[in-house]
C-alpha cells in the first residue's frame, strides 16, 4: 500500500455518519463529466484518510470505477522537505510534496482522459521512491485526500472539495500533548511543555497551517465543509 493511504481501518459507523458520506457520495455521483476529481481537504489530524476511504466504498458500490491517491504518497525526500530547517512553516507548505508530480503525473493526466496514472512516488516511513500506477477506465473517480488542496498549484483541477473542520478535537489534542498530566512543580511542568513544543517542531506545523488558511480560506472555497470534530456525529455546515 503507498505511504498516506493509512485510514483507521475500522472506522466509527453510525446512522449519522452514513448519512453524511452518502449525501457527499450522491454530488460525486451526480457529476455529468467522465472524469471527476474529489479532494478532500483539511488540517492533520482531522480525518481525511479516513473520511476519503469511507467515500471510495460507497462510490465503488455504485458501481463506479474509483482511483485513490494522497499527498502522502507524494512526499519529498526528507532532506529535501528539511531543507529550511525542521521547524519552518514555508517548507511545511512549499516542500513537504512533489507539486509538480502530483500535477503532471497524477491530476492533468487523469482529467484529461489518460487510460493510465501515477498514484504513488514515494514511502515517507522509508524515505525511498515507491512509484505505482493503475490503469483507469474511460468513466472514472479520483478520490484524492490531502493536506493544502486549495493551494494554487491544485485548486483548478478539483470538481468537488471537501473540507473537513476539526478545529475543536485537534486543538484539544494538542492541548491534551502539550499538558500532560501535570505533575511536578510548576518549573517542571513548564520545562515538560518546553520540552514538547520542541519535540513536535511546532512552528512547523501550526504555523503552517495557520498560514494556509489565512491565505487561502480552504472552508470559504470548498464545495462541501463537514464538521468531523465528533466521528459518530459529523455534520455538513456548508453549503
Amino acid at each position: 500500500m503507498p505511504s498516506g493511504l493509512d485510514g483507521n481501518p475500522n472506522p466509527v459507523v453510525t446512522a449519522e455518519r452514513t448519512a453524511i458520506l452518502d449525501l457527499v457520495a450522491e454530488r460525486v455521483l451526480a457529476s455529468q463529466r467522465d472524469r471527476v476529481l474529489v479532494a478532500i481537504d483539511g488540517r492533520p489530524g482531522s480525518g481525511k484518510s479516513t473520511f476519503a476511504d469511507e467515500l471510495v466504498t460507497i462510490v465503488r458500490d455504485a458501481d463506479r470505477h474509483v482511483i485513490r491517491s494522497t499527498t502522502d504518497s507524494f512526499h519529498r525526500p526528507r532532506n529535501e522537505r528539511m531543507r529550511l530547517g525542521s521547524t519552518s512553516a514555508d517548507g511545511y507548505i512549499d516542500e513537504s510534496h512533489q507539486l509538480d508530480l502530483i500535477r503532471s503525473a497524477l491530476l492533468r493526466p487523469f482529467a484529461f482522459g489518460n487510460e493510465t496514472v501515477q498514484v504513488s512516488a514515494f514511502d515517507e516511513p522509508s524515505d525511498s521512491p515507491r512509484i505505482e500506477h493503475v490503469d483507469v477506465s474511460e468513466q472514472a473517480v479520483l478520490i484524492f485526500d490531502g493536506l493544502f488542496l486549495q493551494r494554487t498549484e491544485f485548486a483548478d483541477m478539483w470538481e468537488i472539495v471537501v473540507y473537513l473542520d476539526a478545529d475543536e478535537r485537534c486543538d484539544g489534542e494538542w492541548l491534551d500533548f502539550l499538558l500532560g498530566d501535570g505533575v511536578g512543580s510548576r518549573s517542571e511542568q513548564a520545562s515538560e511543555i518546553d520540552e514538547r513544543l520542541h519535540r513536535s517542531r511546532w512552528p512547523r506545523y501550526r504555523d503552517g497551517w495557520s498560514a494556509y488558511v489565512a491565505k487561502f480560506a480552504p472552508a470559504l472555497h470548498a464545495t462541501v465543509v463537514v464538521d468531523n470534530n465528533d466521528f459518530a456525529q459529523p455534520r455538513i455546515v456548508a453549503p
